[in-house]
C-alpha cells in the first residue's frame, strides 16, 4: 500500500508537519483538526507527530509560530528592497502596501491568520504570536507613512485604520467565501489615510 510517506525527505518531518498544520488550519479551523489528519496531510505516520511535538496544542503553537516567522520574514524582506530609497512617497506607499497585501491576502494564510486572531482572545501564548505578526505589519506601514510625511504623533492611529481596513476586507472575504482581494482603489485609500488631515 502506498502511504505517500516516501515523498517526505529524511530530516524534514517537522517542517512538513508544520506546513500541513497551517494548511489544515486554513481549511478546517484551528480546533477542527486532529493529529491523525495532520499526519495524513503531511504524508507521515501518526507517530511522527508525537515524536516532534508533545501534543496537539504544542503542534498548533509551533505552526502558528512558523506562520508568524514567515510574516516577519516577508515584511523585513520588503523593507530591505534597495529601490524603496529612490521612490517618491506615493510610489513607496503603493509598493509597500502591495507587499503587505501579498502577505496578508493569500487565501489559506488569511484564514489561518483570522483563526489566530480569534484564538488570541482566549490564549495568551497565541496572543503573543499574533503580536509578532502585527508588529511586522506595523514596521512595514511605518516606513510607508514616514515617506508620506506623516508626523510621528499620528502614526499609530493611522496604522490602526489601515489594519482595520485590511482586516475588514479579510473578514468579508471569509464570510462570503470569496478570494481576499484588495480593491483597485486600495493604494489611494491608504494614501488618503496617510496624508489627510485628522
Amino acid at each position: 500500500m502506498n502511504t505517500g510517506r516516501s515523498t517526505v525527505a529524511r530530516g524534514t518531518g517537522r517542517d512538513v508537519l508544520l506546513e500541513a498544520t497551517l494548511r489544515l488550519i486554513g481549511e478546517r479551523g484551528l480546533h477542527a483538526i486532529t493529529l491523525r489528519e495532520v499526519a495524513a496531510a503531511a504524508g507521515l505516520s501518526l507517530g511522527s507527530t508525537t515524536y516532534h511535538f508533545a501534543d496537539r496544542d504544542a503542534l498548533l503553537i509551533a505552526a502558528l509560530s512558523r506562520f508568524a516567522d514567515s510574516v516577519v520574514e516577508q515584511c523585513d524582506t520588503a523593507l530591505a528592497r534597495p529601490e524603496l530609497d529612490t521612490m517618491t512617497p506615493r510610489e513607496l506607499m503603493t509598493a509597500v502596501f502591495a507587499d503587505f497585501s501579498a502577505s496578508y491576502c493569500e487565501p489559506n494564510r488569511m484564514l489561518a491568520q483570522l483563526e489566530m486572531y480569534t484564538e488570541s482572545a482566549r490564549n495568551p501564548t497565541v496572543a503573543a504570536i499574533s503580536d509578532r505578526c502585527m508588529a511586522a505589519y506595523r514596521r512595514l506601514l511605518v516606513r510607508a507613512f514616514a515617506a508620506a510625511g506623516l508626523p510621528d504623533a499620528e502614526t499609530d492611529a493611522r496604522i490602526a485604520h489601515v489594519m482595520v481596513y485590511a482586516d475588514g476586507l479579510a473578514l468579508q472575504s471569509a464570510a462570503k467565501g470569496t478570494p481576499c482581494e484588495l480593491q483597485a482603489d486600495a493604494p489611494a485609500v491608504i494614501w488618503a489615510l496617510a496624508t489627510a488631515s485628522i
